[in-house]
């Protein structure tokens, strides 16, 4: 799961002060050949926080991400994370990658390894903040663009060899660029670990591994093979299906299909879908293809973009058209340091 209280405020004022009380706000630091001020948080939790940082010399604003790690497991997801991102980075539909580096924790005053991850900047918040802001469900023409393109992100993950598994896809993980392009960001959560417990597996290790995939996964959108590994089926990259199928849904319908996270509810694939709606009927297909309970029956990412694309030709609708939506003014100039108090520089190594 994100370390993060929640995406939703990935462009949202971190307080009155707009986060001026954390005290990395004001700091310059260097990463690699770039100089950067760190202006304002833009989301936390946990050991993670979002900054927008500028680029001293160009005035280009980033996403800064500081990753801090109190011991080896957390260094090894952090460094994981990293690895991914620059894996699948390049494609429209994934934030991008710029730079990593870091500080040995024999290095900080606060006794953990510290990371930092830069990334491109998109300044139109989350989709479910684009949800809610517009207050009622998007049009099918709109609902289409935007399934497809977060589609075509976990059609890139999903392509790797072996398959990145996301495993925390949710509404609020996907970002809106300053183009109107969807992003997909945080693989905080992502792996190409495939788990297939089978019968001689112990009652400790089922408990193991599902309090393991707990700490990854988000609970209204866990797949129910995640939730209980007694029915003995694989868990790998189609638990990302099973979520698409959650995000198509409330895409369409302003709620989730599991909005209380009902564990028998889930594992029974029991949600209600009105087969009088006619407004979204088109996709009732993909969603119930995407929450069949048994993993290896549910749709294949190719195939959830092959209906898109009947779908779209049917309503006469272009896929790869520009997205718009109605956004918030993002202040951008906040949670400087004051004049007289400046900060120092701080120095990370590059990571290659």
């Amino acid at each position: 799961m994100s370390v993060f209280k929640s995406a939703m405020g990935y462009f949202s004022s971190a307080g009155a002060n707009g986060g001026s009380d954390n005290d990395f706000v004001g700091q310059f630091v260097e990463i690699g050949n770039m100089k950067l001020r760190v202006k304002k948080v833009i989301a936390e939790g946990g050991f993670a926080f979002v900054f927008v940082a500028q680029d001293v010399s160009s005035g280009t604003e980033y996403a800064l991400k500081r990753l801090m790690a109190a011991d080896e497991q957390a260094n090894k997801n952090i460094i994981q994370e990293i690895s991914i991102l620059k894996k699948l980075s390049g494609h429209p539909n994934i934030i991008k990658y710029i730079a990593a580096s870091f500080i040995d924790k024999s290095k900080t005053t606060h006794g953990m390894g510290e990371y930092l991850l830069l990334t491109d900047l998109c300044s139109g918040g989350s989709l479910m903040e684009a949800l809610q802001n517009r207050g009622q469900a998007f049009p099918l023409p709109t609902i289409l663009r935007v399934f497809y393109q977060t589609c075509k992100a976990v059609q890139h993950m999903h392509a790797q060899v072996p398959p990145i598994a996301h495993r925390d896809l949710k509404l609020e993980n996907f970002l809106i660029s300053n183009e109107g392009t969807i992003k997909l960001c945080d693989f905080g959560s992502a792996t190409t670990d495939v788990f297939s417990p089978n019968p001689s597996w112990s009652a400790n290790q089922r408990n193991m591994l599902e309090e393991n995939l707990a700490q990854f996964t988000t609970p209204m959108y866990r797949a129910p093979e995640m939730l209980d590994t007694w029915d003995n089926r694989k868990i790998d990259h189609a638990v990302d299906i099973w979520a698409l199928g959650c995000i198509l849904y409330t895409l369409c319908y302003m709620q989730h299909p599991f909005e209380d996270s009902a564990k028998l509810a889930i594992l029974n694939g029991n949600y209600n879908l009105n087969p009088n709606d006619q407004r979204y009927k088109c996709f009732h297909e993909i969603i119930s293809g995407c929450l069949t309970v048994n993993p290896e029956q549910r749709l294949p990412i190719s195939s959830v973009l092959e209906r898109l694309a009947a779908i779209a030709e049917s309503n006469n609708v272009n896929l790869k058209q520009p997205l718009k939506f109605e956004r918030k003014k993002v202040e951008q100039s906040v949670a400087t340091s004051s004049p007289g108090n400046k900060k120092s520089s701080k120095y990370y190594t590059t990571i290659s």
